[in-house]
């Protein structure tokens, strides 16, 4: 939602007020934006799924009023006139029922993911729930519309970056700094790895294994891991150990602030993430001129042009390693290239959300059919 919130001022004119109900909110000192405040903080789960469902029920309700465009991201309301879909957790299931040997959720995450199913599998087979369908890519909207589609139409509104962040200049201003910084040589080839979290969602296991082959075969390459929580990081490393992966040559540097100086570093993003809908890592990283490895999941569609950008990868470890040798050895894995795809800019990002705002209005008023 950073990317909406930038864009506010230039979509302001197009309504009365602005309600958002939220946990946190950056844009409650805006004219005419009232932040009507999510609380979680109750001391057992039953209260608490209890006030959550309470706070649904009236936001619900707010919507209902005469004149109101309703929006929410994901499933949480029965009925909306624009649900903005960054996730799908049927299809993230559906992902993990293919490749349970390498994608096994904790019994909670399960859970979570089965309850939030349901009700993605209720909202897209009532077609009285949505008007209007926001994808962040073109295969994630045919999903939903394959469950049912919830008698709306679909809109693909693709993730923006920053060019003033990520651009050529960029890393070849931190490039060298960056990987003396982490103690990189000129011609070691280095590869990253970008995410908050969620390392097995994102395939990192794989991503380890694939380059433990190579540098079994003697490759120079390095692993630069960007991102997770010191927790988190030491739950992985345990379970490489368990698994007696020698990673001498992964550098953990956790969460870090300027992702784009320390991507700056790397010579290629390998990303064999099992669930996405078009993951910011990627077009950050392409924005960079970093050379793509990732497997063909849901919106590689929207940033993936190969061979000019990068190559997919298949799921099992030995292949993405034979495609990685491949380009390693004929040179072009550190080769900088200029192609975006269907990533957006700010410009075109808020000229499509104006778009999409108008003809959501007209929908509403009734002055265009659904």
């Amino acid at each position: 939602m950073k990317a909406w919130i930038e864009v506010l001022p230039q979509i302001r004119h197009l309504f009365d007020e602005i309600e958002v109900w939220a946990f946190e909110c950056d844009i409650a000192h805006e004219p005419d934006v009232t932040w009507k405040k999510i609380t979680t903080h109750l001391p057992t789960w039953p209260l608490h799924a209890l006030s959550y469902q309470r706070q649904i029920r009236r936001m619900q309700a707010n919507g209902e009023a005469e004149g109101a465009l309703v929006q929410v991201t994901g499933c949480y309301l029965d009925h909306a006139d624009i649900r903005y879909i960054q996730f799908w957790n049927r299809a993230y299931l559906e992902e993990c029922s293919k490749r349970p040997e390498t994608l096994n959720l904790s019994p909670i995450l399960k859970i979570l993911a089965w309850w939030t199913a349901r009700r993605e599998l209720k909202i897209s087979r009532d077609l009285t729930s949505t008007r209007s369908w926001w994808v962040v890519s073109r295969l994630l909207g045919e999903r939903i519309a394959k469950d049912g589609g919830g008698g709306g139409i679909f809109e693909v509104l693709p993730n923006q970056y920053n060019p003033q962040k990520f651009n050529l200049s960029v890393r070849s201003t931190w490039r060298t700094k960056m990987r003396n910084h982490y103690g990189v040589a000129g011609s070691t080839h280095l590869f990253v790895f970008s995410a908050f979290g969620h390392f097995e969602r994102k395939g990192l296991l794989q991503a380890v294994e694939a380059l433990a082959l190579l540098k079994s075969k003697n490759h120079d390459v390095k692993f630069l891991i960007l991102g997770g929580k010191p927790q988190t990081v030491a739950a992985f490393q345990k379970n490489l150990a368990s698994r007696n992966i020698n990673a001498d040559f992964c550098i953990f540097a956790g969460l870090v602030s300027d992702i784009q100086n320390h991507l700056s570093a790397g010579d290629a993003l390998l990303f064999p993430s099992h669930f996405e809908a078009f993951s910011l890592a990627e077009i950050e990283a392409a924005a960079l001129g970093l050379r793509l490895y990732l497997t063909p999941h849901y919106g590689t569609e929207m940033i993936m042009r190969q061979p000019e950008n990068g190559r997919l990868l298949p799921w099992d470890v030995a292949g993405m390693a034979e495609i990685l040798e491949a380009d390693l050895v004929d040179g072009c894995l550190k080769e900088p290239h200029t192609q975006m795809a269907e990533a957006m800019n700010p410009e075109e990002y808020a000229a499509k959300l104006i778009q999409l705002y108008e003809k959501a209005i007209k929908l509403k008023s009734g002055s265009q059919p659904a």
